[in-house]
């Protein structure tokens, strides 16, 4: 009679034939058979390198992840900022996308609409939907279904030196119906531009890359009145990006540069080196200004440029795509990241805020700033704004921001705006074209 050791090695050897024959005859990269009851499923996710704090807190979960589900293993795939769309792009086109993808929250209605996702309303669970911010769960739906989840958000927020407010003794609003209307906002510019203390008033991030102007100027257009384009099909942008509210708006920013309002920050840095006392930039600045100005840091809303100030977020999400076999194991992943301490932990790594109601609840890093805490109530009610909900994103952020570098370089906005929408237009006839053409060969 065999001993409880032979019985064992008799049937570790039994799975190891099992496997090798497996191996010979070829098996799906996601389920490697090692025995009669084991499945190993083999998980690829590609992100987007992004600061250099959130990366390693990712490997880290990944390495977390793995070392506590020994059937599932995860691999983490880092793609440069720059190249992460276009990666994507080829991918979907050459049938290559890795199991899960981190997706740019406007960037996913295009990888959507070109069926590169897969709709996730029936594999998520109802506590993990109940628990994501309203606005950065309907940022990852598109045409009423689920494609991606969130675990952090951002916004373009204000920073100011609460010491330049008060030696002008200009007011500090806190909450957005308070938000200086453009004649204070105007007035507040000028004054500290020309106190000796600053260059100038206000670091619009200029210098900065990645569609950063797109992102940064939209609540601008939105507190305006105007838009980008029509969200809806056939999503024109004629007589939307060129409206007369949109073509006020960009006159008056183009007068901010022109009168030496706003400074080119070639080094990233006028804020925090003190040549201007205002930064219109993201939640992600925060620590890094926070530890240079300490209390004399505030955030103020946005101003309101005749329809009320705006707020709007932006999220990067998760998404699972055509090419993920098993769900199952991708959404355990998920469901692992969206745990209430992996979301603070991820929050606190990226300088963001947590996208759920059971994180944000236990986050502490914007105590006690008011603006922050008008921002957290606004997510929790649901009245946040998202980037703009249209396939075209792409092409039209490249645009818009082509036209906004030729406007800040004294070029006429009409006609730069004119030449964006004749981009815009190209850029659709051929995207649709390109779809037609993907259905007819997957038909």
């Amino acid at each position: 009679m065999l001993n409880e050791k032979q019985k064992l090695n008799r049937l570790f050897a039994g799975g190891l034939f099992v496997v090798c024959s497996l191996l010979l005859i070829g098996c799906d990269r996601h389920e490697k058979i090692v025995s009669n009851q084991a499945i190993i499923s083999e998980l690829d996710v590609w992100v987007h390198t992004g600061n250099k704090e959130g990366l390693l807190f990712l490997q880290d979960q990944v390495a977390r992840f793995n070392a506590a589900h020994n059937r599932i293993r995860v691999t983490l795939i880092s793609v440069p900022r720059g190249a992460y769309s276009a990666q994507i792009n080829a991918a979907i086109r050459t049938g290559t996308l890795p199991d899960i993808i981190e997706l740019d929250g406007p960037f996913l209605y295009n990888f959507a609409e070109r069926d590169a996702l897969i709709k996730l309303d029936k594999i998520l669970t109802e506590t993990t939907r109940e628990d994501i911010l309203p606005a950065v769960l309907k940022q990852g739906m598109y045409k009423g279904r689920v494609y991606s989840l969130a675990t952090t958000t951002n916004s373009v927020v204000m920073f100011a030196r609460k010491s330049a407010l008060q030696a002008a003794d200009f007011r500090i609003p806190g909450v957005s119906k308070d938000a200086w209307n453009m004649r204070e906002f105007e007035d507040v510019l000028e004054l500290l531009m020309n106190n000796g203390d600053y260059s100038a008033a206000i670091d619009l991030g200029l210098n900065r890359q990645n569609e950063w102007l797109s992102r940064a100027l939209y609540p601008m257009l939105l507190s305006s009145g105007g838009a980008m384009v029509n969200d809806q099909l056939p999503y024109v942008s004629e007589g939307v990006l060129n409206s007369s509210s949109n073509i006020a708006t960009l006159t008056r920013i183009q007068q901010w540069i022109n009168n030496g309002y706003v400074d080119k920050n070639l080094d990233d840095e006028a804020f925090i080196r003190g040549r201007v006392p205002f930064s219109w930039a993201g939640l992600e600045k925060y620590n890094a200004y926070k530890s240079k100005f300490g209390d004399d840091l505030v955030v103020v809303p946005l101003p309101d440029f005749g329809h009320g100030s705006r707020r709007v977020q932006r999220a990067w999400g998760w998404g699972l795509t055509r090419n993920c076999k098993d769900t199952q194991a991708a959404m355990r992943f998920l469901e692992f990241l969206f745990r209430p301490e992996e979301v603070i932990l991820a929050a606190k790594a990226n300088a963001m805020l947590p996208a759920t109601f059971s994180a944000l609840a236990r986050f502490d890093i914007f105590n006690g700033t008011p603006s922050f805490s008008a921002l957290i109530d606004d997510q929790r009610r649901g009245v946040m704004l998202s980037q703009m909900k249209s396939p075209l994103y792409p092409v039209i952020s490249e645009a818009f921001q082509k036209a906004f570098i030729q406007i800040r370089n004294g070029a006429d906005i009409e006609a730069s705006l004119g030449i964006a929408i004749k981009s815009i237009d190209e850029g659709r006839q051929k995207f649709e074209s390109a779809l037609v053409k993907s259905r007819e060969a997957a038909n």
